[in-house]
């Protein structure tokens, strides 16, 4: 349900994956077998974000589910992460046909929806899934150069990855995959760091100690720009969308 003011007042993410089930807000209803809500824990501190659902994912309301969904669960394993650990979704909750880019009002009927299950879950950390993704939070950021970064975004941490359906069709991009992937327990960390409490300021001395200096910060982690307003996110269709013969997306390649 939501209010007058059109703004959404889903009180759990069972509510919001109802309503995304029989969403009509914009056409991509029209071709749907069904739409994917998004599927893991409910107490996630880790969301993982995608561009859209493919075939495989449209057949069974499921996401990542198809050879890319194999992969990432291979990625989670070396960390090690289960699916039951961490909540999937995507910017946009039906496929486009033949799995074309999200057009800019498919991305803005579908807006609401992910930054409410983001409000309830309220996650340590996002992960982004491909340009499109990663887009969706930084709109200047480019996948090539910020995959495997460890960000800030509004006081959580973004960590951008190629999306596993580029693994899948360039091995070296699956490699690279594979260790960026490892610093996803160094985010957390990060991401934990971020929320404490700041520390109180040292008495002033003359004398620095051995305990001081290890304590000092390290390098500081990259701020994110705050992202412009839905209507400004046109970018996210300026890339071309590719996909595997089995109808994964092949995303995150430039």
């Amino acid at each position: 349900m939501t209010t007058g003011d059109t703004r959404p007042s889903w009180t759990s993410i069972e509510e919001i994956g109802d309503v995304v089930r029989s969403c009509t807000k914009c056409a991509l209803h029209k071709g749907r077998v069904n739409a994917v809500p998004g599927s893991g824990s409910a107490n996630a501190r880790i969301i993982i974000i995608g561009e859209g659902p493919g075939f495989n994912e449209d057949q069974q309301g499921l996401p990542f589910i198809g050879r890319s969904g194999k992969l990432l669960d291979e990625l989670l394993a070396a960390v090690p992460i289960v699916r039951d650990d961490v909540f999937i979704t995507n910017v946009v909750k039906c496929r486009p046909p033949d799995n074309r880019d999200p057009l800019p009002d498919e991305v803005i009927a579908c807006r609401p929806y992910l930054k409410r299950q983001m409000e309830l879950l309220d996650p340590r950390v996002i992960v982004t899934l491909g340009r499109h993704s990663l887009l969706r939070f930084y709109h200047e950021g480019k996948i090539s150069k910020d995959h495997g970064k460890i960000l800030r975004w509004e006081g959580r941490i973004l960590f951008p990855l190629y999306h596993p359906a580029a693994g899948l069709r360039n091995p070296a991009i699956k490699k690279q995959l594979q260790e960026d992937v490892l610093q996803l327990p160094e985010a957390v960390r990060e991401s934990i760091r971020l929320s404490a409490p700041a520390p109180q300021p040292p008495q002033p001395s003359t004398e620095v100690s051995e305990s001081q200096i290890a304590e000092q910060p390290t390098q500081p982690i990259a701020e994110v720009p705050e992202t412009p307003e839905a209507g400004t996110q046109l970018s996210e269709t300026q890339f071309t969308n590719e996909t595997t013969e089995k109808g994964d997306r092949q995303l995150g390649m430039f």
